[in-house]
């Protein structure tokens, strides 16, 4: 005859006594003594461990914070606009809403270009240059000592220059992607003969100033050694061709009265007013025409200044 199981009273506690454990909970029939468990506490010493223990991690997982914002600057940093010039390229509706809900990796961390870029009084040393022409239009990228990046356009619907310094971190990252090595293993046979109307160079500098350049068509197919060098300029490329913040010098720009800047619709524009240091007054220098403008904003309407600011 199969024996009853025996619960323990609910007075009864083998653990009595012993501040960090629980009562046993009740038996489940089938259950032996020795596979009756106690549920018991973290011991408080071990909780502090723990604590201690995860104070770095919560701290590695604190946001980078922002980086922080650069001062305001006069008409004195603003570049001079290209006769006929534009913003940047132009751009679709969706292509609009795309940059502004993605952060472009290619521009992240760089800073606006403002003012001479000498270094040590002589114009940086070149380091990458690279140009694509097909038939009437031309673009060009070329990168210097210090991460300075120059882009000009021509024949995309008026002239386009645009500068700007990126982080070191990205000009060690492109140049270790091009260099001199990588480019004299690409085999002049391997790639397409240049047209008279449709041609490409690529040409990276050494640190004695020699170079070494590739000439190509651009509507041939190129082989992987040269296609991997050069995809990512043309990526830089279109970015900043596309871009209207950190590439205008009009940005973060504190207007005066009496300073003149050149609109997208290349007309010329004289600063009439500030007002509290929000809204500018600008007019027309060849229509009558008043318009008014939010001074964080001026970037998305006016290319540069004609140079005869305060004059």
């Amino acid at each position: 005859m199969t024996r009853p199981l025996i619960r323990p009273s609910g007075t009864f506690s083998p653990q009595a006594g012993r501040r960090f454990f629980e009562p046993p909970r009740p038996a489940q029939r089938g259950e032996g003594r020795a596979k009756r468990q106690v549920r018991g506490r973290v011991p408080a010493w071990l909780g502090m461990t723990l604590l201690v223990a995860a104070v770095p991690l919560l701290a590695q997982q604190q946001p980078t914070p922002p980086p922080a914002e650069p001062p305001p600057h006069d008409i004195s940093m603003v570049d001079p606009a290209p006769l006929g010039g534009a913003i940047a390229v132009p751009l679709s509706e969706a292509q609009r809403k795309q940059l502004r809900k993605y952060d472009v990796p290619e521009l992240a961390g760089s800073r606006q270009a403002l003012g001479s870029q000498l270094v040590d009084g002589a114009l940086p040393r070149p380091l990458i240059d690279y140009v694509a022409r097909d038939s009437n239009v031309e673009q060009r990228l070329s990168i210097f000592q210090g991460g300075l990046v120059v882009v000009s356009l021509r024949g995309t619907g008026g002239p386009i220059r645009k500068r700007l310094i990126i982080p070191d971190d990205a000009l060690q990252s492109y140049r270790k992607r091009i260099s001199p090595s990588a480019l004299d293993a690409v085999r002049p046979g391997d790639l397409a003969r240049p047209r008279e109307n449709r041609n490409a160079l690529l040409r990276v500098y050494s640190a004695d100033g020699k170079y070494v350049e590739r000439s190509y068509d651009p509507m041939a197919a190129l082989p992987k050694a040269l296609s991997d060098q050069i995809v990512p300029l043309r990526d830089l490329l279109r970015t900043i061709s596309e871009d209207r913040t950190v590439t205008n010098s009009v940005a973060n720009y504190m207007p005066k009265p009496g300073d003149h800047l050149v609109g997208d619709d290349r007309k010329v524009y004289l600063v009439k007013r500030v007002i509290d240091d929000r809204i500018v007054e600008l007019r027309c220098m060849t229509q009558p025409t008043t318009i008014y403008v939010a001074v964080k904003d001026l970037y998305n309407y006016f290319i540069g200044t004609t140079g005869a600011a305060e004059q």
